[in-house]
């Protein structure tokens, strides 16, 4: 699998299949090996931490959910966000707090300099992440900004891409999940080689005490 992955899971008949007999059910989306037929992770969180930054991934480790919105902000003003596209209500309530522009929609023949997303679902195998796409109400992250700022918690990373799917399947019913994998980019605006077609995907990474520590 290379580094600019982007599967999307949604064969209905696959899912459908799947719900029925999950515990017998092995057949992977096409190109996508069982996990049998792969090395043990021994460490999902270290694996998914080296692959996603090898692959040109950045991750911001927040502790609180202050330090999560103190570094949304940092980045809004120092990569100079014009606007920024929420696809979640508690990211808009999060952006307004900070008075940061931003939009729940695109308009048409419009573009943003980022969106800002969730995520359940981080694969340690590839470094990839899933999006469940009724919570991100597109039918793609891709192509959307030069900029894809993803929330998620260490609880969340799986060893493949086969248990994130079962991972989807209990949580989500017959939902697809679609798997950004990043890509080496620019960081900085003045010699900016991201686009909405290879944008940089930017991990806010919340401890597991993240609840604890507010």
């Amino acid at each position: 699998m290379g580094s600019d992955i982007l599967n999307f899971v949604s064969d209905k008949e696959y899912v459908r299949r799947a719900i029925k007999n999950p515990a017998s059910h092995t057949n992977l989306p096409e190109g996508l090996p069982s996990k049998q037929l792969l090395s043990y992770i021994d460490n999902p969180a270290m694996e998914f931490w080296k692959n996603f930054q090898e692959q040109g991934g950045l991750i911001l480790r927040c502790n609180t959910s202050q330090e999560r919105m103190s570094n949304i902000q940092k980045l809004a003003k120092s990569q100079q966000y014009n606007f920024v596209l929420s696809t979640h209500p508690n990211i808009s309530k999060e952006l307004e707090h900070l008075q940061i522009n931003h939009l729940n929609a695109i308009p048409a023949n419009s573009t943003v300099d980022a969106v800002v997303a969730l995520s359940t679902t981080l694969v340690a195998r590839n470094g990839s992440i899933g999006f469940t796409q009724p919570i991100s109400r597109f039918l793609t992250l891709a192509n959307i900004a030069k900029d894809v700022i993803v929330i998620s918690r260490m609880r969340d990373i799986v060893p493949d891409i086969e248990d994130a799917l079962v991972k989807n399947r209990k949580n989500a019913g017959e939902a697809g999940l679609e798997f950004l994998t990043p890509t080496h980019v620019a960081a900085q605006p003045d010699n900016d080689q991201r686009t909405a077609k290879k944008p940089r995907i930017i991990l806010l990474l919340l401890s597991e005490n993240e609840h604890k520590n507010q």
